[in-house]
């Protein structure tokens, strides 16, 4: 088992040192307005970046690019931000921090605000943390925030000030669209996206989709099989020594399902997964005075977080952690002559390391010890488990 443990530390981090984030082509804008094609690091940001990475081309070195020398910047099909100069009302949203005043406490700042809609009005988004905050502009005026807030009233309830359906209302007329539709826009990206789209299409009837900065069609979701192989071994320890042994190197098969659930930031680089897999592990030995044996058998339940690493469009490594729920299954350490003992897993983690190529991947998996005896006391049985795990994804 300790080589096995070897080799899975050294395959992670010779994979962990080989993986990085490519760099992708785009375009930058600098502060005299020369546009300039190069490669950016996409890190698939979920907050507006401040800084980020870039090169002009694949040999050359990599530089930074910064709200104070870059007027805008894009990744080819991703996202465009664009440097503006706005007045942002940053009032806390949390139920504890709310504020008092109703009214929008507007600070002077420099951002990166991300382009959701372009043409005759354009809408920004602006993301960090728990804040979001809506921007916008006509003809490519001044940048105005969309006021939305909530607050605590002088009934100390919680009040909201929907300003930015006037602010629509009064400045983005046109043809059929009416007060109910500014009425029904909530303070979300899709919704508003909407209300801009139909706006640019009222003024321009060649105008198409004005969504510049989509996310790449991704899957939300991806079921699929499993199945592996373990190598495992447990001990048993009592306060009677004439009982205590070791199995080691005990192989069986392990098989179930995985759901996986990709996080929608970050280029989808996170995710987390529930994986149910039935796994058995048996076995006995002839010990000084008695024999004992082995029955285990469980349903292993890994709920856990994973982090990939593209190579390229097909090609990813992947490390994940989980916290694991294991429930035995009729399982007991028999004893020819002295007392049994039913098999009761505590909770555990596992850690694993795997390649994926389109919908197929491989992994090892490592699950350094679970308790197996969890309702007796002074008797302790640890249990350690090393699998090469096969998977394909149908969904």
């Amino acid at each position: 088992m300790k080589k096995y443990l070897f080799i899975f530390l050294l395959t992670f981090i010779s994979f962990n040192g080989f993986a990085q984030i490519t760099f992708e082509p785009g375009y930058i804008i600098d502060n005299s307005g020369k546009k300039i094609n190069c490669l950016i690091k996409n890190n698939g940001w979920k907050n507006n970046p401040t800084k980020f990475e870039y090169k002009i081309d694949l040999n050359a070195k990599i530089q930074e690019g910064r709200i104070y020398n870059i007027a805008e910047f894009s990744i080819e099909n991703g996202k465009k931000y664009t440097r503006k100069e706005v007045k942002i009302d940053r009032s806390k949203s949390i139920l504890k921090r709310l504020s008092k005043i109703k009214e929008a406490e507007f600070t002077n700042e420099t951002l990166f605000l991300e382009q959701l809609a372009e043409g005759d009005a354009n809408l920004f988004y602006y993301e960090d943390s728990n804040l979001v905050r809506f921007f916008y502009n006509l003809n490519n005026n001044s940048t105005t925030q969309l006021i939305y807030k909530k607050y605590i009233t002088e009934n100390n309830r919680i009040g909201e000030n929907t300003e930015y359906k006037k602010q629509l209302w009064d400045n983005l007329k046109c043809g059929n669209l009416s007060l109910n539709d500014v009425k029904s826009t909530d303070y979300k990206k899709s919704e508003l996206l909407s209300f801009f789209t139909l706006f640019n299409q009222c003024k321009n009837p060649n105008y198409l989709s004005s969504a510049v900065s989509q996310s790449n069609s991704r899957k939300v979701f991806n079921l699929g099989i499993r199945a592996g192989l373990n190598s495992a071994s447990m001990n048993f320890k009592s306060p009677q020594s004439s009982t205590n042994f070791e199995l080691e190197n005990n192989t069986s098969i392990r098989f179930g399902f995985e759901l996986e659930a990709v996080l929608p930031f970050n280029k989808n680089k996170w995710s987390l997964f529930i994986q149910p897999m039935y796994q058995s592990f048996d076995g006995e030995k002839q010990l000084e005075f008695q024999k004992v044996s082995v029955d285990y058998k469980s349903i292993e339940t890994s709920i856990g977080v994973r982090h990939y690493f593209f190579l390229n469009a097909d090609s990813k490594i992947f490390i994940n952690s989980a916290f694991q729920i294991d429930s035995a299954l009729d399982s007991n350490i028999n004893f020819e002559t002295s007392s049994d003992f039913e098999i009761t897993p505590r909770t555990s983690f596992n850690f694993g390391l795997g390649f994926a190529h389109k919908n197929a991947n491989i992994k090892l998996n490592y699950n350094p010890r679970r308790e197996l005896l969890s309702n007796y006391s002074s008797i302790s049985s640890s249990y350690n488990v090393l699998s090469v795990v096969l998977g394909y994804n149908f969904l």
